[in-house]
């Protein structure tokens, strides 16, 4: 397959349809040499912040001398974004290479377990990543989970230095249950014996973790309470040291922050470290990015972040009033039909605020542009349906005068503008980036007059 067959391939595959397993994936592997215990790995789960943690955890270990892989999601532009090896994305043709290799090991399997079948598309995924990880001889990969934790793809590994769980909240509540405690239960599925934990959980979701952590003999690190954790003394003094370096913006960032210094530390890296530990994070921090996460495009006004559930939605507003007071925000809206939209625009939108609400062009089902402008109409925002993302952010950039647009609602949202904006990559977005990108911007226009 060339690049743009394996994109088809992957799109083709089915979801996990059947009750939840890690049957299947974990025969596949146990039959092609279990690459995904061939390295250690940091192993990151929870409902929001974890993409942020693991580039966080990526850079911090890259800074210290090892070489690393990352995989998370979702992706923003390109399949590619998923899959990181140094800091680097997969490239087209290695994406390409790999993804037929696995492909064919695939359907070998399935032909000889039919009643497994074929790995399914997040399976295929992992698949990817973890084989091209143990090609790639890598020390430490830092894996995010895809979903829930217990029967998820990524669960598998067994090389594991720590256990992450960012936060617990309502979130895919169809497929994880319908209270907190039920979807900590699934989360915390990812804690094995004796390995190190670290949350940022609170109330009855950090209960359920300390309970499942106590049972198998973890030692544990808990954000909301360090005082009574592992290493805590050690943890915090570097943290607070090197806190004010972080390119990430938000307090939930911060937090995030937390979490990755102290998997740093637990898991034993920071003593592994080339060079000063200190300094490793603080350099970890200074290189972080991660796009589509509260990210600054200054010189547009802009914002983008993937909020798509209701405690990203009011972590997103807690760090716009905090950030930018007395700011103006307008805000590019579109959300998916399985969210609960009304209670996201609750923790969203404030009277004032003017909302451009549209839908994603995407294969999954999304509110309709008239019920998200309902919505915000009877919370006290102006707001306007409109044809596509795209037509809602030019809009809102037409009727810019001094304050934040604010792009939001679903990663599909952010995609769209982003798009819009000529991004060619999601790398296009880091600061050093967009300067040159808008001077190339620049220069076109002048060559054009």
């Amino acid at each position: 397959m060339d690049y743009s067959e394996c994109l088809a391939y992957i799109e083709s595959l089915s979801p996990t349809l059947e009750k939840p397993s890690l049957t299947r994936i974990s025969a596949f592997m146990a039959g092609h040499s279990n690459w995904q215990n061939q390295y250690q790995v940091i192993h990151v789960g929870g409902t929001n912040g974890k993409g942020s943690t693991v580039s966080l955890i990526d850079s911090i270990a890259r800074s210290s001398g090892l070489r690393v892989g990352r995989f998370t999601g979702p992706h923003l532009l390109r399949w590619n974004e998923r899959f990181h090896v140094d800091g680097k994305p997969i490239s087209d043709d290695e994406f390409a290479r790999v993804g037929t290799l696995i492909r064919g090991m695939s359907d070998e399997f399935g032909r000889d377990n039919p009643e497994l079948g074929p790995l399914t598309w997040f399976e295929f995924l992992t698949t990817v990543a973890f084989y091209w990880f143990a090609e790639s001889k890598v020390d430490l990969a830092v894996v995010e989970v895809g979903l829930g934790g217990r029967f998820d793809a990524t669960n598998i590994v067994q090389n594991v230095l720590a256990s992450v769980i960012t936060n617990i909240d309502l979130d895919h509540m169809h497929i994880l249950g319908n209270t907190v405690e039920q979807i900590a239960f699934e989360k915390a599925g990812i804690i094995k014996q004796g390995v190190p934990v670290i949350t940022g959980a609170t109330r009855t979701s950090l209960e359920v973790i300390v309970n499942k952590s106590s049972e198998l003999g973890c030692p544990l690190f808990v954000s909301e309470n360090p005082e009574n954790s592992v290493m805590s003394d050690q943890i915090l003094s570097d943290f607070i040291a090197c806190q004010n370096s972080l390119s990430l913006l938000g307090r939930f960032q911060q937090a995030n922050a937390l979490l990755a210094v102290a998997a740093f530390h637990i898991s034993g890296l920071a003593a592994r470290c080339k060079g000063n530990a200190i300094d490793a994070i603080r350099r970890g921090f200074e290189a972080a990015y991660w796009p589509g996460r509260l990210q600054y495009i200054e010189h547009e006004g802009l914002i983008l972040d993937g909020a798509h559930n209701v405690a990203g939605a009011l972590a997103l507003r807690i760090a716009l009033d905090q950030l930018y007071p007395r700011t103006p925000f307008q805000f590019v809206v579109g959300c998916f039909e399985n969210k609960n939209a009304e209670e996201i625009i609750d923790a969203l939108i404030k009277p004032g605020d003017r909302v451009y609400a549209s839908q994603a062009t995407t294969r999954r089902a999304t509110y309709s542009k008239d019920q998200l402008a309902a919505f915000c109409q009877t919370r006290g925002a102006s707001a306007a349906p409109f044809q596509s993302i795209g037509e809602a952010f030019r809009t809102a950039q037409s009727e810019q005068a001094g304050g934040i647009i604010v792009v939001t609602g679903s990663f599909a949202t952010v995609r769209e503008v982003i798009v819009a904006l000529g991004w060619e990559s999601v790398e296009d977005g880091r600061p050093e980036c967009v300067k040159i990108f808008d001077s190339l911007k620049f220069d076109a226009t002048k060559e054009s007059l």
